[in-house]
């Protein structure tokens, strides 16, 4: 069953408008990687190089109630009072979504990941000092030697990102890489 291009079109509309303009702008900022609106309403931007910082903007409790539950019609995952978290994607442009409604939270809250611009390299990482270039060996001799690799670690810790760098090592160049994950999260 199909949605009539008119109907999808409203939903975009009324999900722009619930967002706002300060998170529509934030999206396209391509310094931005996250955007998070806490239960007491502030915009909190997650920017490269600087992390996160309060914009001094809020969205009204209604707007942000607004926004989880268009995006649970989206994805076809209602939210309610007995499920009141949602994960999803952005309509358009698929930024991973988390949204929250009582009780987990005392009001309604959200972030969304953007996709990254840049996919940073065990290069990178030796460069930035993140890994010694002892330990980007290691991680490229177990790409290369077709290892199990477990990333684990908490929101926001960089998980996908090191990911992305093994999946860009010229090991991959060649092959088909076949990903299952709940949410889509690479850059392959």
């Amino acid at each position: 069953m199909s949605v009539h291009p008119i109907v999808g079109e409203r939903k975009l509309e009324a999900l722009r408008h619930a967002l706002g303009p300060d998170i529509l702008e934030a999206l396209t900022d391509p310094l931005v990687v996250e955007v998070l609106v806490n239960p007491d309403g502030r915009l909190v931007l997650d920017r490269v190089g600087t992390g996160r910082a309060d914009t001094g903007h809020e969205l009204e409790s209604e707007a942000r109630e607004r926004v989880i539950r268009l995006i649970a019609d989206y994805v076809g995952d209602p939210v309610t009072r007995e499920n009141p978290r949602l994960a999803g994607v952005l309509p358009v442009t698929g930024e991973r979504f988390q949204g929250f409604l009582p009780p987990v939270t005392a009001a309604p809250a959200f972030s969304i990941r953007k996709r990254p611009a840049v996919i940073w390299t065990l290069d990178d990482y030796v460069r930035d000092g993140v890994v010694t270039e002892g330990q980007a060996e290691v991680l490229r001799a177990a790409v290369r030697d077709r290892r199990n690799l477990l990333i684990s670690g908490g929101t926001g810790s960089g998980k996908t990102t090191l990911a992305n760098a093994l999946l860009a090592e010229p090991a991959f160049a060649n092959d088909r890489v076949f990903l299952i994950e709940d949410t889509d999260r690479k850059s392959v």
